[in-house]
């Protein structure tokens, strides 16, 4: 099922698949740098989700897998946690992937990346200037704050 170098699975039993990700069928790891602050997005390995400047930290290494044309879940490689996104706004890492951590990506006109809620599509994943996550009831277009820019986890 790869076509053109992106991999795309069944993203929920009722479309025949499994809601589950079989290992090695994501692209190469990558950091997603927030235009906001210069923070690399980091999910910990207890759930928390923010942002840290230091480029060599492990839990900012990220697979973004594809699960349909532009919706994409984000995969902590460390911290083996999915982000998710709740209701309020909150950003977390949970162990098994849910509806609420499927993520429309779009390239927009500035070559940065944004990651917008499936579940809530009107809240983008975003990191404050202090590095904490903002919350993504306080979010919308056209904020730094929600454009990140993915770059290559090599060292």
């Amino acid at each position: 099922m790869a076509t053109g170098g992106i991999t795309t699975l069944p993203s929920t039993p009722e479309d025949g698949g499994s809601g589950g990700f079989p290992p090695g069928n994501f692209k190469e790891p990558k950091r997603l740098y927030c235009k906001n602050g210069g923070f690399f997005l980091r999910i910990k390995p207890d759930g928390g989700v923010d942002g840290i400047r230091e480029k060599n930290d492990p839990h900012i290494k990220l697979q973004l897998q594809a699960t349909s044309v532009g919706e994409v879940v984000i995969k902590g490689v460390c911290a083996k946690r999915y982000l998710a996104m709740n209701r309020d706004g909150r950003l977390f890492g949970v162990k098994q992937a849910t509806d609420e951590c499927y993520f429309f990506e779009r390239l927009e006109s500035n070559n940065y990346n944004t990651y917008r809620s499936r579940k809530y599509p009107n809240m983008y994943v975003a990191l404050k200037r202090t590095g904490q996550y903002k919350s993504g009831s306080k979010t919308g277009p056209g904020q730094k704050a929600i454009l990140f820019l993915p770059m290559s986890a090599k060292c």
